[in-house]
């Protein structure tokens, strides 16, 4: 346990101890109705109640069809919320007591024990892609702890624990040890803090007796939890969109190892085939030229000789290219670069300003490589392509004319082409290999008569 969560902890004790000390306050018995809501208030909270009923419904309905713990826990949670506020209005509000008259504080007081356990294993299973490891024990108590003060309360129609320790603070506890703990923070996380933080706000607010001060009247908790309950409806669905995202991204990245690897074993046979024949040449032309006395006769075969080897170094490096391994080491960028245009058979200028070995997969680096000066090719038969490495970023230029500014911002889209019979994922491919796999950035842009393609590698000291 570090120095903060300590500290975090001994603040929580502090306010149990202050809570003993006023245990009377926190265990009326009074049910009378304090405050009535005019006509205005009574709409605001009745549209709360509509939001937060439809998100609970809304959860069940996706539950139901996807069978996601999360969206049932927060469905559940959003119930029992209702459920809350329901009998919180019952117990102290006009014209809520009559209209719900459910004047019970046993179930005032479950009602809040179980909110606090549905939003506390919805956080957790929210948290579960964030790789929130560290937080698993600290919700784990705080559950146990809850599921103790549900059997308190069944035993003595109160809850206890509930009452020393208000639910805000284990929620605030959790959350700012995931705002502390987390590293890849997103949107959607992101959205959860502010959701729960702008609810722990207004409780406190409450809890401390500044709107009992002020004497300001207003169903500011329902609305906090109205505007809750839609800021996490959009966590949930933004995440869902980005997991949806990542799956398409593993699919296509399974779609082209598969491709290359089907290519590889092609390969490999055509190479079998031809291994031999081509040995049993190259020995044919050094036996015809030891017992050969014309010179020009002499360089022909020297010529053939190499037309050979080069054919045999060809097959060699086809193979090494299709071949889908994930291994990862340390490579030079110009070679990777040299070895692709070798394999695209096209003519390319290839600049070092500033050496630079990078760790990776150069396999995939090259599939890059060879995916930008293809596309250029294809743009234009005779474009003069350059490319140029300045240490970690490497820029691919050529002059078939650019990209259609119309089409510029959705290249690195998946299955978006121009071409006809192209399934359009080869620039989405690129662009994940070397974002995703490698932590860098692809970009593209105009330039004059035609496009640069820059890639940015992550910036490490050899």
């Amino acid at each position: 346990m570090d120095k903060i969560l300590k500290f975090k902890l001994a603040f929580i004790f502090v306010l149990l101890i202050i809570a003993l000390f006023n245990y009377e306050l926190l265990f009326l018995q009074n049910t009378d109705a304090v405050h009535s809501y005019g006509h205005v208030k009574f709409m605001v909270v009745t549209v709360c109640f509509g939001i937060i009923a439809s998100t609970s419904i809304y959860n069940f309905a996706l539950y139901s069809y996807m069978r996601s713990r999360q969206h049932l826990y927060y469905a559940l949670a959003q119930f029992f919320t209702l459920l809350f506020l329901i009998n919180l209005d019952s117990l102290f509000i006009k014209p809520f007591d009559e209209i719900f008259a459910l004047k019970s504080l046993l179930l005032f007081d479950l009602s809040q024990v179980l909110m606090l356990f549905f939003s506390l294993l919805f956080i957790k299973e929210f948290l579960i892609t964030y790789h929130g490891d560290k937080l698993h024990n600290l919700i784990n108590i705080i559950l146990y702890i809850s599921i103790f003060d549900f059997v308190l309360t069944l035993i003595f129609s109160h809850a206890i624990i509930i009452k020393l320790i208000p639910i805000f603070i284990p929620i605030w506890l959790v959350l700012s040890e995931a705002r502390r703990l987390v590293d890849n923070k997103d949107i959607p996380f992101y959205y959860l803090l502010f959701g729960w933080g702008l609810v722990i706000f207004v409780v406190a607010v409450e809890y401390l007796g500044f709107v009992k001060f002020s004497g300001i009247v207003f169903p500011f908790l329902h609305v906090a939890l109205a505007l809750d309950s839609i800021i996490l409806s959009l966590a949930i669905s933004y995440k869902f969109k980005l997991l949806e995202d990542d799956r398409r991204t593993q699919q296509t990245l399974l779609l082209q190892q598969s491709r290359l690897a089907s290519m590889g074993e092609m390969i490999s046979i055509v190479a079998h085939q031809w291994r031999q024949p081509l040995n049993f040449l190259s020995f044919s032309l050094m036996n015809i030229k030891k017992n050969c006395n014309n010179e020009n006769a002499k360089e022909l075969i020297q010529e053939s000789n190499e037309k050979l080897q080069y054919m045999s170094k060809t097959i060699d490096n086809f193979r090494d290219f299709y071949n889908p391994s994930k291994e990862k080491a340390e490579f030079d960028i110009k070679a990777a670069c040299e070895n692709a245009v070798k394999i695209s058979n096209i003519s390319v200028s290839i600049d070092e300003v500033t050496p630079y070995i990078f760790y990776g997969n150069k396999n995939e680096f090259e599939q890059v490589i060879l995916n930008i000066i293809n596309n250029a090719k294809d743009a234009s038969k005779e474009a003069k392509i350059e490319i140029t490495i300045n240490h970690s970023m490497i820029t691919i230029s050529d002059d078939a004319g650019g990209i259609n500014k119309n089409n510029i911002n959705y290249i690195f889209n998946p299955y978006f082409s121009t071409k006809q019979e192209n399934d359009g994922i080869g620039l989405y491919i690129a662009k994940t290999i070397i974002e995703k796999e490698m932590g860098g950035k692809l970009s593209a842009k105009n330039r004059e008569n035609g496009a640069t393609f820059t890639i940015i590698l992550p910036y490490k000291k050899q």
